[in-house]
């Protein structure tokens, strides 16, 4: 295993990639054909660590088909400006996996974030090898966030799933509250075939002692599944449609975007009027959501001669919305659009958008073995790979950088951005 003493930081240290390969990665590298997660282990490597997943700081939970960053950044800056102390697991991280585990918008120091991933592999290692399956990344994540924040006193935690919610394992953990993002098909091989089931696996990390869930417009077919399952656990339903964000209109930005940082901040303040605490201000909230600098979500960024707009959105509508923001911000279309998305999020909805616009798009498709990439013959445009992306992201005045997380991460990567602080 590579010594946290010998990593040179940065964002691509190959030190640090290496340790994270030997921690975090481990077992899902080494996953049998066919193997899936085994949520137990989560739960053994909790119990190894001196956790008690029923017992943490008071947390609020994220879940969603998208958005759930967003929520994640803006209900953690609102909590923090409260004046508790705020643990925050992102999933996936912005642009490293550093990025995931951040104490009031910080990421950890790289020592004391290379010792952590080897304690707690240390703690994994002594369990009995898996049998029944691997940990997934993400919930090695979880729980050396949760081990972290509870030695450094963490008053408050925000902790976002990785895929699903009753199959994550965020399920494991106690949640105060719930906030769950749109919910669209995607995952259908884990999650369930349609809206409904879908739904219910998410809203399904919410459990007896949870006090309430608050989820953005849904589906009628999911919007029934999330009252039924509010009902069975006694927790309060908070429906956050138009009306209830117009009050945050003139602190977030505009679309989904705005969208996903309103509901941020509404759960944020329901997680203090749930755990009795003061309640924050109008200003304190319009301060807190000022602070959040929250990068791959409409944002955009100089590279050279470039002006390079970053999305991480995977739906048609997702697609629209950004096509829309950057002629506002520019007086037009942009001159090339950069898409990466997989076969299993709205391959067909970006397609017919891409086929509507007058100048180039090109699909990237990144080194990312579990990401489903469409074959040729499913976006028969212009293609290039990821050795290509840097070049690509320089050669036009303006660029439209849209498609998954691990996309927007390798794009804000090579235009340098600084994801340190979050707010």
């Amino acid at each position: 295993m590579t010594s946290h003493a010998a990593i040179v930081p940065g964002a691509d240290s190959p030190e640090l990639h290496a340790l994270e390969s030997s921690t975090a990665f481990r077992e899902w590298t080494a996953r049998a054909p066919g193997q899936r997660a085994d949520r137990q282990r989560a739960v053994h490597l909790a119990t190894a660590l001196g956790l008690d997943l029923e017992s943490p700081a008071a947390a609020l939970g994220v879940v969603g088909s998208k958005g759930k960053g967003t929520t994640v950044a803006y209900a953690s800056a609102l909590l923090a400006e409260s004046g508790a102390t705020v643990g925050t697991v992102f999933s996936p991280g912005l642009i490293t996996n550093r990025d995931r585990l951040r104490v009031d918008g910080a990421v950890l120091p790289l020592e004391e974030y290379a010792a952590l991933l080897e304690r707690v592999d240390t703690a994994l290692r002594a369990l009995p090898e898996p049998v029944d399956g691997y940990l997934a990344p993400s919930g090695f994540f979880l729980i050396a966030g949760l081990a972290h924040f509870a030695a450094v006193g963490c008053d408050l935690l925000v902790l976002e799933a990785g895929i699903g919610g009753r199959r994550d394992d965020l399920s494991h953990v106690a949640l105060t509250g719930l906030a769950m993002a749109e919910v669209f098909l995607e995952h259908t091989d884990l999650l369930g075939d349609t809206i409904g089931q879908i739904a219910d696996d998410k809203v399904g990390a919410a459990r007896a002692g949870t006090r309430f869930v608050s989820h953005l417009a849904q589906s009628a077919e999911a919007e029934q599944v999330i009252s039924r399952h509010c009902d069975e656990i006694g927790a309060e339903r908070m429906r956050v449609d138009s009306a209830m964000r117009a009050a945050y209109a003139g602190m977030v930005g505009e679309g989904l975007g705005g969208v996903n940082a309103a509901h941020g901040l509404i759960a944020g303040r329901a997680m203090l009027a749930a755990l009795g605490r003061a309640a924050i201000t109008d200003e304190q909230v319009r301060v807190a959501a000022s602070r959040v600098r929250y990068p791959g979500r409409l944002s955009r960024h100089d590279l050279g001669s470039s002006v390079v707009f970053v999305d991480s959105a995977v739906s048609r509508e997702g697609f629209a919305n950004a096509l829309r923001h950057v002629e506002r911000e520019t007086g037009g279309a942009p001159a090339l659009t950069l898409v990466s998305v997989p076969s299993t999020k709205d391959l067909a909805g970006f397609r017919a958008l891409a086929d509507e616009l007058t100048t180039p798009v090109v699909f990237v498709r990144l080194d990312r073995e579990h990401l489903h990439y469409p074959t040729r013959d499913e976006w028969p445009g212009d293609w290039a790979t990821a050795a290509e992306l840097p070049a690509l992201l320089r050669s036009a005045p303006t660029v439209l950088a849209i498609g998954t997380a691990s996309f927007s991460a390798d794009v804000l990567r090579h235009c340098g951005v600084d994801t340190d602080r979050v707010f």
